[in-house]
Order: structure tokens, then C-alpha cells, then sequence
């Protein structure tokens, strides 16, 4: 099965030929060969810049919680590609993967499919293969033509809006709110943490599609308590109900907000009959979130290096643009440490300048590096930016060897902080746990 499955991933990550398109036309063919899954279940779709992984985390976390089975489809993966599509926090198996995309390739060459299509048909019949209550399903670009946008969902949630793959999704906040906005569906309630100029275009096409619009922040309030290094406490006042010390399992006060939308779509599902409420339940899932939808990397305290001859406080976030850093930065005050060094790789498409400015406030030595992937910006280029900040900087192309390099430059009392993008997350957690990462996507 092994050989099959490494045969099978090859071939999927070989779609990425085809790049991404746009449009709904070849999901649809897809999913018709496996009899439409996507009406098996109910559905809450999740469109965002920043946070629709975490929300859609909390979300499936407190389903779960509530007794529910429960799909969660989110990309990109960290290390395996099983972990876009999970059941109760489970990882597909490798067999279905191959089972499924066996059933598929026929479809897939004569469409030229690409990777993200056929991964969304894979999620989808998984689900309705598993017989789940509910599916989560977060946007894999923009909205309103992501091969997601086929279903039709009970909620749908946009939680912010900045700039981000402005090279596909336009240059204004307006033209990115009008793509995330596509997932708003006609008469289907949608929940959104959004604000302004944003706020004014999602509000537009609410109306236009008769869709009830709830905005976090005109019907709810978040008082934050406190925040160490694994968690964060809060009330919520929601104006159907008063929760007092909710605790998001991951750290962050910037949590808070996902999960003030995660807790506003669970009650908008009880409104609309979907789901039966215990506050206990939504509690635990708040709580329990990275056990129950396998939620990795925000703000993550790697556990202690025992092949190391240091034993540095190790984090890792996968803040991968200008807003998500900026938010990174005020969150680290949580973490106390002798010197921050850092290990930074990013995208070419990203604010990265602006990003590695915001960076160097707070670093003490940086090490630049490079992700395999093709959209990776060059190190040496990282390195002289963070110079130019005033950072003193290295910089080792091969992610491991710049890993290694680093935690034998810390000391007792340093954090490592490890961020700029996913696709470095993945590496740095299968090097750290000896685990073979087979693409980054």
C-alpha cells in the first residue's frame, strides 16, 4: 500500500502542472461522478485572509464536543497531505486517498483537474463516505470562484479581510471583499468579523442576495482575562447568552476573535435547528482544539529537543503576510526569553519587506532560509533585508541545516521563533520529529 500511496500523492502533486483555476466547471464534473457527495451533509463554509484556519478549527471542535460527527477540510497541510481532510479530528487514510483518486483519473486527466479540485472531490466523498453530521470546509483561495464554493452551506463565515494574493484576488480591499463575499449564497445566513471598507462590500452583497448578515462585532463583545503560553482566557457576551471564563486552547489574544466567531456560527446553527446546545460542550470544544481537529502551529511550543544539545524554548506560527505578523509580534510579550532568534522564510508574493520591518523589532539574531517550494523567496535576499533593519542575519537555504544551525546558536533562556509561512512550519515540524514531509503544496 505504501508504494501505492507514494505513487498516488506523486501523481496528485503533479497536477500543480495546471495551476490554479478559477471556476466552478471541473469540480462540478467531479463530484457528479461520485453522485454529488457534497448534499450528504451539512456544510459551513469558511472564506477569510487571516484566521479561517483557527475558525474552522473551533468550529469543528465544538461540534465534535456536542456529540456530532464532523468533516474538517483546511489547507495547506503541514507535513502529510492527509491532514487537509479529517473526521473528528482523524486524518483520511492513505488507502481511501488511493482508492479515491484511482476512481478519479480518468476524469482528472480528460478535465486537466488541478490539485486543489481533486483534493476538494476527495474531501467531499470522504465525508459522505463517513457519514458525517457536519462538514467544515475552508476556502482554498479567495471565494466566490474556489472549487469550494460548489456547496451550498447551512452558515457561511468571512472573517477578515486584508491584502493578500493580490495578484489574483485584485489590488483594493474592495476587489478581496468581493471575492471572499462570493461564498455568500442566496437566503443562507453569514457571520463575519470584518470592518470597514470590507464590512461595506460584504454588507452589499448580503443584501443583494437576501442573505441575514451578522457582524461579531454589532451583535457581541470579547473581554479578555488572560493569556500564557498554551492558552488564552475570555468572556463573550453574545446577546442570546454570557460566557464567562471561556478558555481557547491555543495561545494568542488574537484567538479570541476566532473564536468569538466560531461560538457566534455554533448559536446561529442552534437558531436555525441544526444542533442541540449544552454550554458545556462548547466549553470543552473551545478547550480541546487542537485534540479534537488536529489544529497545529499558532503560536505552537514545540516540546523539548532531546537531540539537541540546547534545550531553547522552540515556537512555531505559521503567520505567513504583513496583518498575521503584525499580530504575531504584539503576541510574543507572552513568552519570556533572554533573545528572540529567529528562523524566517516566506513567499515572493507576500508584503515580506513590511513583514521582515515588523520583525526586526522584536529580533535579536535572524537566520533566513528557503522552503522547497518554487514561490519561495530567495535567503540570501531575507538576509539582507533584516541587515538593512539593523538584524544581525545569516542565511542557510536548506531549512533543516538552518534549523540545526540556530538552536546550536541559542542559549538556555532564548526562544526560537519559527514563522514566515506554512510550507516552513511543515518542514521544521518533520525535521524536529523525524518524520518524512512527502510535498509542500
Amino acid at each position: 500500500m505504501k508504494k501505492k500511496y507514494i505513487e498516488v500523492i506523486n501523481y496528485l502533486y503533479s497536477l500543480q502542472r495546471f495551476g490554479i483555476k478559477l471556476g466552478l466547471q471541473n469540480i462540478e464534473k467531479l463530484l457528479k461522478l461520485f453522485q454529488n457527495p457534497e448534499k450528504d451533509f451539512i456544510s459551513v463554509h469558511i472564506a477569510g485572509t487571516n484566521g479561517k484556519g483557527s475558525t474552522s478549527s473551533f468550529i469543528a471542535s465544538i461540534l465534535k464536543a456536542s456529540g456530532y460527527k464532523v468533516g474538517l477540510y483546511t489547507s495547506p497541510h503541514l507535513v502529510d497531505f492527509t491532514e487537509r481532510i479529517r473526521v473528528d479530528g482523524i486524518p483520511i487514510s492513505r488507502e481511501k486517498v488511493v482508492e479515491y483518486v484511482k476512481s478519479l483519473q480518468n476524469e482528472i486527466d480528460l478535465l486537466k483537474a488541478t490539485f486543489f479540485e481533486v483534493t476538494t472531490a476527495i474531501a467531499f466523498k470522504h465525508f459522505a463516505d463517513e457519514k458525517v453530521d457536519f462538514a467544515v470546509i475552508e476556502v482554498g483561495l479567495g471565494g466566490r470562484l474556489d472549487s469550494t464554493n460548489i456547496i451550498l452551506p447551512a452558515v457561511s463565515v468571512i472573517t477578515t479581510v486584508s491584502y493578500d494574493h493580490m495578484n489574483i484576488l485584485g489590488d483594493t480591499i474592495e476587489e478581496i471583499a468581493f471575492e471572499k463575499a462570493g461564498i455568500i449564497k442566496e437566503g443562507i445566513p453569514c457571520i463575519t468579523g470584518c470592518d470597514g471598507k470590507a464590512l461595506e462590500v460584504i454588507r452589499k452583497v448580503a443584501n443583494e442576495k437576501n442573505s441575514k448578515l451578522i457582524v461579531a462585532d454589532e451583535i457581541s463583545k470579547i473581554t479578555f482575562k488572560e493569556s500564557d503560553e498554551y492558552k488564552v482566557k475570555f468572556d463573550l457576551s453574545t446577546g442570546k447568552n454570557h460566557y464567562v471564563d471561556l478558555v481557547a486552547g491555543v495561545p494568542g489574544k488574537f484567538q479570541t476573535r476566532n473564536a468569538q466567531l466560531a461560538v457566534l456560527t455554533f448559536e446561529l446553527l442552534l437558531d436555525l435547528g441544526f444542533v442541540n446546545y449544552k454550554p458545556e460542550n462548547l466549553y470543552e470544544g473551545l478547550l480541546k482544539v487542537k485534540e479534537f481537529s488536529g489544529l497545529r502551529a499558532r503560536l505552537e511550543v514545540l516540546k523539548p529537543l532531546s537531540n539537541y544539545h540546547q534545550k531553547p524554548k522552540i515556537v512555531i506560527d505559521v503567520a505567513h503576510n504583513y496583518p498575521a505578523i503584525n499580530q504575531l509580534v504584539t503576541e510574543l510579550e507572552v513568552f519570556k526569553r533572554n533573545r528572540l532568534l529567529l528562523l524566517f522564510g516566506v513567499m515572493r508574493d507576500k508584503e515580506y519587506e513590511k513583514m521582515i520591518k515588523k520583525l526586526s523589532e522584536v529580533t535579536d539574531f535572524a537566520v533566513a532560509t528557503q522552503p522547497k517550494i518554487g514561490r519561495a523567496l530567495d535567503a540570501k535576499m531575507i538576509s539582507e533585508i533584516f541587515k538593512q533593519n539593523g538584524v544581525n542575519s545569516v542565511y542557510i537555504y536548506d531549512s533543516d541545516k538552518a534549523f540545526d544551525f540556530i538552536v546550536n546558536e541559542s542559549k538556555e533562556g532564548d526562544l526560537i521563533l519559527v514563522t514566515g509561512s506554512h510550507y516552513l512550519a511543515g518542514e521544521i515540524i518533520a525535521h524536529i520529529e523525524k518524520r518524512k514531509i512527502e510535498c509542500l503544496i
